[in-house]
């Protein structure tokens, strides 16, 4: 059986849900194991419903008000439970910031290794090969789970499509009954990100831009065509180094790490920690008058000019388009 680890938020099912059943799909047709979703929190049975409607075999909720909210004591004391009497093949977890705060705790709880940071797997006669970044993904490594299962990964964010994701199911729900440890951490108080801040964790379409733009001001071009485009805003570190944008808006290693559908790069030459944060977009588009920069590397389409120039146009015939 091959777990997944559901994540929601607002009673939405996040995307991440979504690439880890791509995941599943893959594992279960070269492994032969059915697929269950696990989904934990309160008033949940919607998410099942959406859930079951995936070529998968089973869901199974774990409903309680108490985990309304989301504690890493609740997740793996539950979890732990459900694992022990199901005996899965392969634990999916996403490489997000919840993931990573229950998964290791889990993992560790049962004594069972995590490969964190997942980007691909193979199948070596009856062994699972999973890879995963390392040196600020400058190389893959793959690593050969051994043991007993269940084998527990984290997978990062865009390396499996969720558009993979095959429906026409009608896997079979079971609600369980549960009761939550009480959390050694209590949680005080939700903060929403103010308007007009980013939150750039699920933006299908992202803009960012770099010191090519030579001056905070010019930043208005980054704004602007973001705008037209109907995308949020990012940068470099340089840029918030600088202090142009706050520190919410940097893409990289040390910023969010982004996966978004559609991602323009203005005037990002790519150093390695920037390529870290956004490498898995579906589509990316890099606009630098030098050829040479690194952006290009991992780019799908390039222009290579004077962003002053390019912008500008290309903000305006999206406008055009917009009024035709």
């Amino acid at each position: 059986m091959i777990f997944v680890i559901a994540e929601h938020k607002d009673k939405k099912l996040k995307p991440i849900t979504s690439e880890l059943l791509a995941f599943a799909q893959r594992l279960s047709r070269d492994f032969s194991r059915p697929v269950t979703a696990v989904v934990l929190g309160a008033g949940v049975e919607a998410l099942a419903g959406e859930l079951k409607a995936k070529k998968i075999d089973r869901v199974i909720i774990a409903d309680h008000p108490e985990l309304s909210r989301y504690t890493p004591d609740s997740y793996v004391g539950i979890l732990k439970s459900i694992i022990e009497q199901e005996k899965p093949f392969v634990v999916l977890v996403g490489h997000t910031t919840q993931g990573m705060d229950f998964a290791p705790r889990l993992a560790v709880s049962m004594r069972h290794p995590l490969i964190a940071g997942c980007v691909e797997y193979e199948k070596r006669g009856d062994r699972l090969i999973l890879t995963r970044q390392v040196f600020n993904a400058k190389m893959n490594m793959k690593t050969a789970v051994r043991g007993e299962p269940p084998y527990f990964a984290t997978a990062l964010p865009g390396a499996f499509p969720a558009d993979e994701v095959e429906s026409g199911g009608n896997a079979e729900v079971v609600k369980i009954a549960v009761q939550p440890v009480a959390p050694r951490r209590k949680l005080i108080e939700l903060t929403g990100v103010q308007k007009g801040k980013a939150d750039l964790s699920s933006a299908p379409i992202i803009v960012s831009g770099g010191r090519g733009l030579k001056q905070k001001e010019n930043f208005s071009l980054i704004f602007e065509l973001a705008e037209a485009i109907g995308g949020s805003v990012g940068a470099s570190r340089p840029v918030v180094d600088a202090e142009w944008l706050p520190r919410e808006y940097q893409v990289g290693s040390s910023g969010q790490t982004v996966s978004p559908k559609l991602y323009i790069a203005v005037g990002i030459s790519g150093a390695i920690q920037h390529l870290v944060g956004m490498q898995t977009a579906r589509c990316i588009v890099a606009i630098n008058k030098d050829a040479e920069a690194p952006i290009f590397k991992v780019a799908h389409y390039g222009i290579v000019d004077d962003l002053f120039k390019v912008v500008p146009a290309l903000t305006k015939i999206l406008k055009d388009l917009k009024t035709a």
